[in-house]
C-alpha cells in the first residue's frame, strides 16, 4: 500500500540527478509540482519531462535550470521561453510513440508526478483526463508519487490505476485548470465553414483545441452521424454529441463511444467526461498509432500549421530557428486520415499572421524551420481563400493552388518565385484579387453510373480541360466552337480558366478515382466586359448524355447569372445541333423568354432573364477568354 504523506515529505523522496515526469494537460498535480519548486534545492541536474501543461511551470525558468531542467516533449506557452532561451530542452517526437520512449531500458525514468480521482470501491484510482503519454510514465518508473484530487473526474478506458500500486500518495484537492473556449474571428469562421465542405455525413473527425477547431465544430450543425477519434477534444463537441448530430456509429474502432487521449476545456468539459460510458480514454501510442486510426472509414483529420511552402511542406513546430511547439499528433492522425478509405487529411492556418503582414503561405520555409508534415502527406491545405487540394499533383498545380489560397496582396510575389524557379510557365497567370472561389457552388451530382461533383474550375484544371478536349470525337468539336478546331494548347487553356467566378464562371462535372478527377461535361457563362448580357455554352461527354447533365448545368448557371444581375444570355449553336436547341427550349421551359435569330446558317438563342435589382454592367477587365470551351 503507498504511504500517505505531505506534498514536501513525498518530493523529497525523490532521488537527485534523476528523470522525472510531470503529469499532462489539466491533470498537471499542481500540488506537486509547487512542493517541487519549495524543495527545488534538494535536486541537481534532474531532468523534468512533460508535455503540454497547463498552469505555472516554476522549473522553465533560469534561476532553477542547474536543478531541474525542464524537457519539452511538447511546447506549452509556459515552456516557449525556457527552449528559445536554452534554459530548458525540446525533443521532437510523434506523439505516438512517446510512450514507446519511455518503456525504453535506456530511458530510465525514476519518478512519475501525477494526479488521480480518489479510489474507488474496487480500489482503482482513475488518471482522468489525462491518460495519453501519462499510463506509459506511471508503468515505467521506479516510483509513483501521486495527488488525489477529488475534483479529478473518474474517466473510462484505460484510465484506471491499482491504489496498491502507487507509492506514495498526497491528498490534496483542488479546481482543474481550465481553458475557456475561444470565440473564432471571421477568418476563422470561414476555414471552419471551408473545412466543413470536406466534412461528409458519417464522417470520423480528429481535431485539436483553439479557434479553428471550434470554428470547424460551429460549422457542422447540419451534419449527420459523425464520429470521434481523436488524441483530444474541448468543450466545442458537447453540443454536438447531445444534439445527437455525433454517435459514432460508423466508426470501425470504439463503435459507438469516443475515443481520445485527453481533453482540455472547461468545468462542463471535465463534468461530461465524469463517469460518462461514451467517452474511453486510451494511451497515445493507442489513439495516435496511424496504422488504427486507418480502419476507420472517411477520417478526417484537421490540423494546423504555422507556414506552408508552394511545394507542400508544412512547417508547425517552428519558426525559423525559434522552436514554438512541437509534432504533437499531426502526422499521426495526417497519416492515419491518408489510409482510411476516404480519408482526407487536412492542413488548416488562416494565411496572414502579424496583422497581415506576414503570407502563412510561402515560397519557401523560413530558414531553420522544421518539415513536421511532407510534401508527400499533405492532400488538402485550407486557408479563409479556398481549399487547395494538392494530393496527386504536380508541383505546378501545387504551386498554383497553394497562390489561390494566399491572401491576394501576397499572390503576385508568391507568382514571381514560382516562375524564376520555373514550377510553372513563364506566361502563367493569375486569377484577379478579387477572384473569390466559390465553394458555396459545389455539390453532388447523382447519376446512373455513380455520383460526380459539381463545381467551378480552378486554375489547375486546365489540364483536365484539355483531355476533356481530346476526348471528343470532331462533330462534337465543330457543334461547341462552330468550326473545326484541331488543339487546345495551354495559351488557350490557360485563358478559359481564368474566371472572376462572377460574370465569368464555369462549372464542370469531375468524376474522381479518388486521386485524380476526370472532367466530363463543362457549362460556361462569359459576360462581356460593359454589358448586360452574357454568352453561354455547354459540352458534356458523349457518356453522359441523355441524362440531363447539359440542362442542369445551365440552370445553375442561369441561377448564377440573375444573381449577377446578368439580363440576357447568348448562345451561339449551329444551326444543325438539334440537342443544343432542345436543350434551350428545356431551359425556357421554366418561365423565361426565348428568342431565335439565324444568320448564315447559324443561330443565336436569346433568353431573357428576371432582373435582380444588381446592375448587369462590368467595367471592361481588358482579358479575353480566347475561346469558348
Amino acid at each position: 500500500m503507498p504511504q500517505i504523506l505531505n506534498a514536501d515529505e513525498a518530493i523529497l523522496k525523490i532521488r537527485p540527478g534523476s528523470r522525472l515526469f510531470i503529469g499532462s494537460g489539466a491533470a498537471v498535480p499542481a500540488e506537486l509540482v509547487r512542493a517541487l519548486k519549495r524543495n527545488s534545492p534538494h535536486f541537481r541536474d534532474n531532468r523534468v519531462h512533460h508535455i503540454l501543461t497547463l498552469g505555472d511551470d516554476f522549473y522553465t525558468t533560469a534561476e532553477t535550470t542547474k536543478n531541474l531542467r525542464s524537457s519539452s516533449l511538447f511546447i506549452g506557452a509556459n515552456a516557449r521561453r525556457a527552449v528559445q532561451e536554452g534554459w530548458g530542452d525540446f525533443t521532437p517526437m510523434f506523439l505516438s510513440e512517446i510512450p514507446r520512449l519511455f518503456a525504453s531500458p535506456g530511458f530510465g525514468l525514476h519518478a512519475a508526478l501525477v494526479m488521480v480521482s480518489p479510489p474507488d470501491k474496487h480500489g482503482m484510482v482513475s488518471l482522468g483526463v489525462s491518460v495519453d503519454v501519462v499510463r506509459s510514465a506511471v508503468e515505467n518508473s521506479d516510483i509513483i508519487v501521486a495527488q488525489i484530487n477529488e475534483h479529478m473526474p473518474r474517466t473510462f478506458g484505460q484510465s484506471f490505476l491499482r491504489y496498491e500500486d502507487l507509492d506514495f500518495v498526497v491528498h490534496h484537492n483542488e479546481a482543474l485548470p481550465e481553458l475557456p473556449p475561444v470565440e473564432p474571428d471571421e477568418v476563422n469562421l470561414s476555414i471552419g465553414r471551408l473545412c466543413a465542405e470536406l466534412i461528409d455525413d458519417g464522417a470520423v473527425m480528429q481535431m485539436g483545441i483553439g479557434a479553428i477547431p471550434d470554428a470547424v465544430l460551429k460549422s457542422i450543425g447540419h451534419k449527420k452521424n459523425l464520429g470521434i477519434h481523436t488524441e483530444m477534444f474541448s468543450d466545442g463537441a458537447i453540443d454536438l454529441i447531445e444534439r445527437g448530430i455525433i454517435t459514432n456509429q460508423t466508426k470501425e474502432v470504439l463503435k459507438g463511444r469516443i475515443l481520445t487521449s485527453f481533453v482540455m476545456g472547461s468545468r462542463r468539459l471535465y463534468d461530461f467526461v465524469h463517469e460518462n460510458p461514451l467517452v474511453e480514454f486510451y494511451p497515445s501510442d493507442f489513439t495516435n498509432d496511424p496504422f488504427i486510426i486507418s480502419k476507420n472509414p472517411n477520417v478526417v483529420a484537421i490540423n494546423s500549421a504555422l507556414q506552408v511552402d508552394l511545394t507542400g511542406q508544412v512547417c508547425a513546430d517552428s519558426i525559423g530557428h525559434r522552436f514554438y511547439s512541437g509534432i504533437g499528433g499531426q502526422v499521426d492522425f495526417i497519416r492515419g486520415a491518408s489510409r482510411s478509405c476516404g480519408g482526407k487529411p487536412v492542413i488548416a492556418l488562416p494565411s496572414t499572421a502579424k496583422g497581415g503582414k506576414i503570407s502563412r503561405i510561402v515560397p519557401e520555409l523560413f530558414a531553420g524551420a522544421g518539415v513536421v508534415t511532407s510534401r508527400g502527406d499533405v492532400h488538402y491545405v485550407v486557408t479563409e481563400y479556398g481549399i487547395a487540394h494538392l494530393y496527386g499533383k504536380s508541383i505546378r498545380e501545387r504551386a498554383l493552388e497553394l497562390i489561390q489560397v494566399a491572401h491576394p496582396d501576397f499572390r503576385s510575389e508568391l507568382l514571381g518565385f514560382v516562375k524564376q524557379t520555373r514550377y510553372v510557365y513563364f506566361d502563367q497567370k493569375l486569377l484577379s484579387q478579387e477572384a473569390r472561389y466559390p465553394e458555396h457552388l459545389r455539390e453532388t451530382l447523382k447519376l446512373k453510373q455513380g455520383n460526380f461533383t459539381v463545381r467551378a474550375l480552378k486554375l489547375t484544371d486546365e489540364e483536365a480541360l484539355q483531355s476533356f478536349f481530346y476526348s471528343h470525337a470532331p462533330e462534337t468539336v465543330r457543334q461547341r466552337w462552330l468550326h473545326s478546331v484541331q488543339a487546345l494548347p495551354h495559351e488557350q487553356a490557360q485563358e478559359l480558366v481564368l474566371l472572376d467566378y462572377r460574370r465569368r464562371i464555369a462549372l464542370g462535372v469531375f468524376q474522381s478515382d479518388g486521386i485524380r478527377e476526370r472532367l466530363l461535361a463543362v457549362g460556361r457563362l462569359h459576360g462581356q466586359p460593359g454589358s448586360d448580357y452574357a454568352e453561354t455554352a455547354v459540352v458534356v461527354s458523349e457518356g453522359l448524355r441523355h441524362q440531363s447533365v447539359g440542362l442542369h448545368l445551365l440552370r445553375l448557371l442561369t441561377q448564377h447569372a440573375i444573381q449577377e444581375g446578368i439580363c440576357e444570355l447568348r448562345c451561339p449553336i449551329t444551326g444543325d445541333n438539334v440537342g443544343a436547341i432542345r436543350l434551350i427550349r428545356k431551359l425556357c421551359d421554366d418561365g423565361l423568354t426565348l428568342a431565335l435569330e439565324s444568320t448564315d446558317g447559324e443561330l443565336l438563342a436569346r433568353i431573357a432573364l428576371p432582373y435582380s435589382g444588381k446592375s448587369g454592367l462590368m467595367e471592361p477587365s481588358g482579358e479575353n477568354s480566347n475561346g469558348k470551351y
